[in-house]
């Protein structure tokens, strides 16, 4: 991250400008937004990588080339081009027969798929694993039990494992964005199984603009449930790194009642950062105003000495943080001293 942000100072602060100081208030700004920066486009290339393995993968109407709304006698007609065209015993000679084979038996596979109303209602909503996995399932009612099942059960592991993290201390950061996405996705996916009809987003609106623009092919209701639930799982992480982001804020001081070891550390860094931040911007006043005792070394010597020790006095002690930090140090110290010797100095 380092070599990050100074690669784009080199690029965006011109020649001869000072850049920030390592540890300054503007530095941990910087690197913050670069951080948030990243981690959105990190978020923005989760979902472009899933969609691109779904296009990838295909489906049954990709690889059969018919619409997803395809009636029964379009779709014969249609396979019936796929057979003159890939039937191993029509191919050409030179062609591998193996491979000619398996791919015909796979076209003809899908075709049985969604000729098949219940298994074509399944293979929509859930995907294809569903078909090898639940080999009992012999009409819709039960593919939807058995998916609604697997959903309640991985979700509910899920929510178990959460619990428990967080119970020991981990995974709070964003745990409410983390929980608010766990049931967003389940009652998503719940909703999905139990409609008759594919998803109105989907087929009215998503769908058509993706098709008509030639983005990719249409989405299955199983595609898109495979995108909203990593959109929704990448969201939350995403939100669960911004938050200390946010929290950690360097240029808002920390509560009075934060007196904590962390907290006074993170004090001490912050004004750490604020006297360097002062002691530059001195050096380069002293060096103007000096400008005239240019030939007498030593009442400019002078000059700038008495100069700095005044900037810096009056700098630092005007800084919040300072006032903060020094008024903590009097109260501790006089909770700690003896009776009858708290003062007010």
């Amino acid at each position: 991250m380092g070599w990050l942000q100074t690669i784009l100072y080199s690029i965006f602060i011109r020649a001869g400008e000072p850049k920030p100081a390592p540890g300054s208030p503007r530095f941990v700004r910087h690197r913050r937004n670069l951080l948030m920066t990243l981690y959105a486009a990190y978020f923005l290339f989760t979902i472009y990588e899933v969609d691109h393995l779904l296009q990838r993968d295909s489906n049954a109407y990709n690889d059969l080339g018919v619409p997803l709304d395809v009636d029964e006698s379009t779709l014969q007609s249609r396979f019936r081009r796929l057979t003159v065209q890939f039937h191993p015993d029509k191919m050409k000679p030179g062609v591998n027969k193996e491979w000619a084979n398996n791919y015909y038996v796979h076209l003809k596979n899908m075709r049985d798929v969604v000729v098949d109303p219940v298994k074509r209602f399944a293979y929509d909503r859930f995907g294809p694993e569903i078909l090898s996995k639940c080999t009992q399932c012999f009409t819709v009612k039960d593919y939807v039990n058995h998916a609604v099942l697997v959903v309640l059960y991985t979700h509910a592991a899920l929510l178990f494992f959460m619990f428990g993290a967080n119970a020991l201390g981990y995974l709070r950061d964003g745990a409410y964005w983390r929980y608010l996405a766990l049931l967003a996705v389940a009652t998503y996916e719940v909703r999905t199984a139990m409609r008759p009809d594919h998803s109105s987003f989907l087929a009215n609106y998503l769908n058509p603009i993706l098709t008509w623009r030639g983005i990719r092919p249409a989405y299955l209701p199983f595609q898109a449930t495979i995108v909203v639930r990593k959109a929704a799982l990448s969201a939350a992480q995403f939100l669960g790194l911004l938050i200390p982001l946010y929290r950690d804020d360097p240029l808002k001081p920390a509560k009075v009642s934060d007196d904590t070891e962390d907290t006074r550390h993170k004090q001490v860094d912050r004004l750490e950062a604020v006297v360097k931040d002062s002691n530059m911007d001195a050096s380069r006043l002293l060096d103007l105003e000096s400008t005239p005792y240019r030939e007498n070394e030593k009442a400019k010597s002078e000059l700038k000495e008495a100069l700095k020790k005044y900037m810096m006095q009056n700098v630092v002690h005007q800084e919040k943080d300072v006032r903060n930090a020094i008024g903590q140090s009097m109260h501790r110290r006089r909770q700690g001293a003896p009776h009858g010797a708290v003062g007010n100095r």
